[in-house]
């Protein structure tokens, strides 16, 4: 009964919205608070686009003050325009006095990377109460990691997934290519139940060569089962990467009164006092959170919690670093 439990409150939990009173008193302790030029509410109001995920990846690089780019092979390639953030060593003094543009040496291992964006479109995703839905998130996050994917000359590929595999779109290393992936991404409707390891079993057949495997969910599903299926990820050689999405009401249960929660991926209805569960909710929800950082640590995954209510920085930087501890 306990586990039912457990179920029902966690899933339930991605159906109920507050009461827009709710909503404004939940955000009113952020009304006066500097707003962050990738701030995800500001930012989903501008509408997705190529351009606005290039502004957000290239506004965070320009504010870094130590470059994330090292261990590069000493197997010379070519060449790619400078990044900030870029080690300077790495410059092409020659090439830029011959063409007064700052180019960056690229070296062979640069040039075989391949990542894939792993993205949850269940109907758990499509949930939000901080004007934006992890949805909206996931989306936008997954175009600016792709930009800087591609900045990095790095190919790129999507995957959708929820209770079955959904759209794969093979990677490719061309700027053009992040724009049809945006289109798929707004066209997509976050629909139907969380199964991650069907899907990602599907996936794996995709992927023809080792890469970057970047997962991009709610994880909305039996931890044992993810966790099982994200460790045979790696079982395939395949660095990875786990940005976990929650919304604030899901973090912090801000529920008050008798409520009827709504499990939106079965319909069934659930009749709680917030105030008898809140702590029960609280501690469990840190225990799925305790084991995905520990069962992910132990198969050498990178594991990142993110509250959509952050800027995308976070979860850009976490990418940065698994990116350069691949090249060290």
């Amino acid at each position: 009964m306990l586990a039912l439990l457990k179920r029902r409150l966690k899933q339930s939990l991605e159906r109920f919205s507050p009461s827009p009173l709710g909503r404004e008193a939940a955000t009113a302790g952020r009304a006066n608070a500097p707003r962050n030029a990738l701030d995800p509410a500001a930012l989903s109001r501008l509408g997705a686009s190529p351009l606005l995920a290039r502004v957000v990846v290239e506004g965070f690089l320009t504010g870094l003050h130590k470059s994330p780019f090292h261990g590069f092979s000493v197997e010379f390639a070519d060449h790619r325009e400078y990044v900030p953030g870029d080690d300077l060593k790495y410059l092409d003094w020659k090439v830029y006095a011959r063409t007064d543009r700052y180019y960056v040496k690229r070296f062979e291992e640069e040039t075989n990377l391949r990542c894939y964006l792993l993205l949850d479109c269940s109907q758990s995703m499509d949930y939000g109460t901080t004007g934006v839905t992890k949805w909206d998130y996931g989306c936008f996050l997954s175009s600016c990691l792709a930009y800087l994917m591609l900045k990095q000359q790095d190919a790129v590929g999507l995957s959708l997934f929820g209770d079955k595999p959904g759209m794969f779109v093979p990677p490719r290393c061309r700027s053009s290519h992040l724009r049809q992936m945006m289109q798929i991404m707004m066209r997509q409707k976050p629909e139907g139940r969380t199964d991650i390891g069907t899907s990602v079993k599907s996936v794996l057949r995709n992927i023809k060569r080792r890469g970057l495997v970047v997962i991009v969910s709610d994880l909305i599903d039996s931890p044992e089962e993810t966790a099982k299926a994200i460790r045979l990820i790696r079982g395939h050689k395949h660095d990875v990467i786990v940005f976990h999405l929650l919304d604030a009401a899901e973090l912090e249960f801000p529920f008050a009164g008798a409520t009827v929660l709504e499990d939106v991926e079965t319909g069934e209805e659930l009749e709680i006092d917030p105030a008898a569960l809140r702590e029960h909710y609280l501690e469990k929800l840190r225990e799925t959170t305790a084991y995905y950082r520990k069962a992910f640590m132990e198969s050498g995954v990178d594991y990142q919690l993110i509250d959509t209510r952050n800027p995308y920085d976070t979860a850009i930087a976490a990418y940065l670093n698994r990116r350069a501890k691949m090249r060290g």
